[in-house]
C-alpha cells in the first residue's frame, strides 16, 4: 500500500506539468511509472479522495475545477408541442389573416426543427381548420360568424371625451380603435361605438360580441361588472393588476398590453446587450401599477445579468394629476381671458385655451421631473429608462440643456412608441394593436365565454437615442 501512496505523491507533484489540466491516460501513466494500470487507478483514487483531481466517463482525469463543461445539445421540439404553440399564436392574433405565414424552411429555422416536422405541423393545422393552403403558402383561416344575424356587429364601449366622442388621449388608444376597425373589416363584421357612462348595456339583436376598454374610469371594474351580466362573448382591454379581483366569476376575455413585467425585461435586456451595466428607471407616476410592473421587469432582468438599477420615482398617478388642474387654474384664466383669445384667433377660443392649459400642465410635469433627472445623472447610470415616452423625451431635452450628449454619454429609452418618439428618434417599446384586435375578434367569433387573460408582449424599436456603451465618454455623475 506504501508504494501506491508514493506513486500518488509523485503524480501529485507532477499535476502542474500538464498545461491543459488534463492528466495523461491511465495506460500512458502506467508506462511512465512502469506499473500496472490497476496500480495507477488506485493511486488516482487517492488523489480524487484528496479532491485534487476529478474525472468524467470517457473524458479522463483532470485537475480539480478544470474539467470542461459539457454542452448538452438542445433537444428539438416535437410536432405536437409545435402545433400547440402555433395554435396559441394564431389565437393570440400574432399572424395576420391576409399575410402568408413564413415558408416551411423559414418556420423550421424559427422552431429549431427538421423541415419535415414543420411540414407535418402545418398539415395538422390545415386539418384542424386553423390554416388554409394556397399553393405553397399557408394563411390563417378567417374566423366566421357563428350566430345567424342580418348584419353581424361588435359593440365597442369606452369612456367619453368632453365633446361626446370616444376618449383617446394617447397614440396607443387611437391605434387600438383604428386597428380594430381594420381587422373587423377583414373578418366581415361591422363596429358600433358607444360611450358608456354607467348604467345597463343593451345590445341589439345584431350584436355578436362586445369589445371595451376600462381606461379613464374612476372605477375601472364597473364596466367589466356590467358586461359580465350579458350572455355574449366579450373582450376587455385593461390593466393587468385588476385580473385577480375579477377573473373567477367572469365570462370576459381580458387583454393586457404594455403593463406586464415582461416589457420591462425586454427593454432592460436590450440596453444590457449594448453593454450598459448601470441603469436608471425614471417615473413621476409610480403610484400607477403599470409603472411598478415595468420597473419590476427591469429589476428582474438586471438582477439576472448582475447589473445595477437606480430608481428615481415620484408617487404620482398619471400626467392628468397636473393636466386637469391646469385647465381650471385661476391665474391661467385671468391671464388668458376667453374674450381676448376669441378676438386674437377670430374664432372659437376653446381649442386654443385647451392647448395653452395642456402646455401649462406639461411645464409643471417637467418641473416635477427635474429632481428625478438630477438624481439619475448623479448616480452615474449610463442608460436611462423613462416610464413612458413622454418621460424619456423630457429626459433627453434636460440632458441636452446640461450639455450631456445622447447617446454618446447616456442612452435613453421609453415605452409606447408614440409619434413623438418616432420624430425624436427615441428607442421605445412598441405594442402591436393589430395583434390585440385580431385576438379579440377571433375570440368573439369563436363564441367562447370562458374567462381568459392574454398578455401581449411588445417589441423594442431601436433608434438613435441608444447605442453601445462608450467607455471613453462616461456620464458626469
Amino acid at each position: 500500500m506504501a508504494s501506491i501512496n508514493d506513486l500518488a505523491q509523485q503524480i501529485q507533484l507532477g499535476l502542474s506539468q500538464w498545461p491543459t489540466g488534463r492528466l495523461p491516460s491511465v495506460r500512458k501513466l502506467a508506462s511512465t511509472f512502469e506499473v500496472s494500470t490497476r496500480t495507477i487507478q488506485l493511486a488516482l483514487g487517492i488523489l480524487r479522495t484528496k479532491v485534487l483531481i476529478e474525472s468524467r466517463p470517457k473524458s479522463g482525469f483532470w485537475r480539480i475545477g478544470e474539467i470542461p463543461c459539457v454542452e448538452i445539445p438542445e433537444s428539438r421540439p416535437n410536432a405536437e408541442n409545435l402545433l400547440a404553440r402555433l395554435q396559441a399564436q394564431i389565437q393570440d392574433g400574432e399572424y395576420s389573416w391576409d399575410v402568408a405565414l413564413p415558408l416551411i424552411k423559414e418556420l423550421a429555422a424559427q422552431w429549431n426543427c427538421h423541415v419535415q416536422t414543420a411540414g407535418k405541423v402545418l398539415e395538422h393545422a390545415v386539418r384542424m381548420g386553423l390554416l388554409e393552403r394556397r399553393g405553397r403558402f399557408h394563411y390563417t383561416v378567417l374566423p366566421k360568424v357563428r350566430r345567424k344575424v342580418n348584419s353581424p356587429t361588435i359593440l365597442c364601449l369606452g369612456a367619453g371625451a368632453p365633446d361626446g366622442n370616444f376618449r383617446m388621449d394617447s397614440d396607443r388608444e387611437s391605434d387600438f380603435w383604428r386597428e380594430m376597425g381594420a381587422q373587423a373589416a377583414l373578418a366581415g363584421v361591422s363596429l358600433t361605438r358607444c360611450v358608456w357612462n354607467g348604467g345597463r348595456v343593451q345590445p341589439d339583436a345584431n350584436v355578436i360580441g362586445i369589445i371595451a376598454t376600462n381606461w379613464h374610469y374612476p372605477d375601472p371594474m364597473a364596466i367589466c361588472r356590467e358586461i359580465a351580466k350579458l350572455k355574449i362573448p366579450s373582450c376587455v382591454w385593461f390593466d393587468e393588476h385588476h385580473w385577480d379581483s375579477f377573473s373567477k366569476d367572469s365570462r370576459i376575455h381580458y387583454h393586457d398590453q404594455g403593463h406586464s413585467t415582461e416589457n420591462g425585461m425586454l427593454l432592460a435586456r436590450h440596453l444590457i446587450d449594448l453593454g450598459h451595466k448601470h441603469l436608471a428607471d425614471i417615473s413621476p407616476w409610480h403610484a400607477n401599477p403599470w409603472s411598478v410592473m415595468r420597473l419590476r421587469g427591469i429589476q428582474e432582468e438586471a438582477s439576472q445579468r448582475a447589473c445595477r438599477v437606480d430608481v428615481c420615482c415620484l408617487w404620482g398617478d398619471s400626467e392628468w394629476d397636473r393636466l386637469l388642474p391646469a385647465q381650471t387654474d385661476a391665474v391661467f384664466a385671468r391671464s388668458f381671458p376667453q374674450k381676448l383669445i376669441h378676438k386674437i384667433v377670430e374664432g372659437p377660443s376653446g381649442p386654443v385655451r385647451a392647448y395653452l392649459a395642456t402646455q401649462l400642465g406639461w411645464n409643471r410635469i417637467r418641473n416635477d421631473m427635474i429632481p428625478l433627472f438630477a438624481k439619475a445623472l448623479e448616480s452615474g447610470a449610463t442608460a436611462w429608462i423613462g416610464a413612458n415616452d413622454a418621460c424619456a423625451l423630457n429626459a433627453m431635452t434636460w440632458l441636452e440643456e446640461q450639455g450631456v450628449s445622447t447617446p454618446g454619454q447616456i442612452s435613453v429609452a421609453g415605452f409606447d412608441d408614440t409619434v413623438e418618439a418616432l420624430r425624436s428618434d427615441l428607442t421605445s417599446v412598441r405594442f402591436s394593436c393589430s395583434t390585440v384586435a385580431r385576438s379579440m375578434i377571433q375570440q368573439i367569433l369563436s363564441g367562447s365565454r370562458k374567462a381568459t387573460l392574454t398578455r401581449h408582449r411588445g417589441m423594442v424599436v431601436s433608434r438613435r437615442s441608444t447605442s453601445q456603451i462608450n467607455s471613453s465618454k462616461r456620464p458626469p455623475g
